[in-house]
């Protein structure tokens, strides 16, 4: 099979999932972004109001696509989603994303087990695809619709499978177990993820942190 011929998907439309499409597009494949939320722009499109770039615009861009001279020094959230969208439509990504397309498992199917076990320990190191070349990554996602039934669950089949899901992907990372006295049940008031902060509208973040003191952090549990 000719290499332009293969079938490519991507997970995730944010920073990086973006770029990848950018540059399969450029080499003549036509790959897939699989993509749950309605918009790309990963998590910059569910966070608060508030929320800002800690690195200069300079600092944090495609090397490819300039920031707007309308852009802050220190771009707000709405303005990163903004770059990130107009990257999508000037090199074409948005007509391959499949918007409200959850994948919730992704499973090879062809290698044998020798064969991948060799195969994840070469990753990254030799350039080579995971596998002997022969197998598929059979994903199946959920695909939510515009109205209120049911989300309809579909299988796809592609040969080579990009997971572009940043540290979080939309789980949080809680531990199952606590030592003894150690865990939620300490803690006299609520105990909540850092994700659902970002999660929630601003009035209702700013009733929860008024007058108290909130850890800061992108993977961890936060005290209020």
């Amino acid at each position: 099979m000719d290499h332009r011929a293969k079938r490519v998907a991507v997970v995730g439309a944010g920073t990086s999932g973006l770029a990848a499409c950018k540059h399969l597009l450029a080499r003549g494949f036509r790959p897939v972004v699989f993509e749950a939320g309605e918009s790309v722009g990963g998590l910059w499109t569910r966070t608060l109001a508030s929320t800002r770039l800690q690195s200069p615009a300079v600092a944090y861009r495609y090397s490819d696509f300039p920031w707007p001279d309308s852009a802050d020094v220190f771009p707000r959230h709405d303005q990163v989603v903004d770059y990130l969208a107009a990257y999508a439509r000037r090199f074409g990504i948005d007509e391959c994303v499949r918007f409200r397309s959850t994948v919730v498992s992704a499973e090879y199917v062809g290698a044998q087990p020798e064969d991948a076990a060799d195969g994840w320990e070469r990753w990254a190191g030799n350039g080579e695809a995971f596998g002997d070349g022969t197998g598929v990554w059979r994903l199946t996602v959920r695909q939510h619709g515009a109205s209120e039934k049911e989300p309809e669950m579909e299988m796809h089949e592609f040969d080579f499978l990009i997971l572009c899901i940043g540290r979080v992907s939309g789980v949080p990372n809680i531990p199952s177990s606590f030592p003894a006295n150690g865990g939620p049940e300490a803690f006299r008031g609520r105990v909540l993820h850092s994700m659902e902060l970002s999660n929630m509208d601003d009035a209702a973040a700013a009733a929860l942190v008024k007058g108290k003191r909130v850890a800061k952090s992108k993977s961890h549990a936060t005290h209020a």
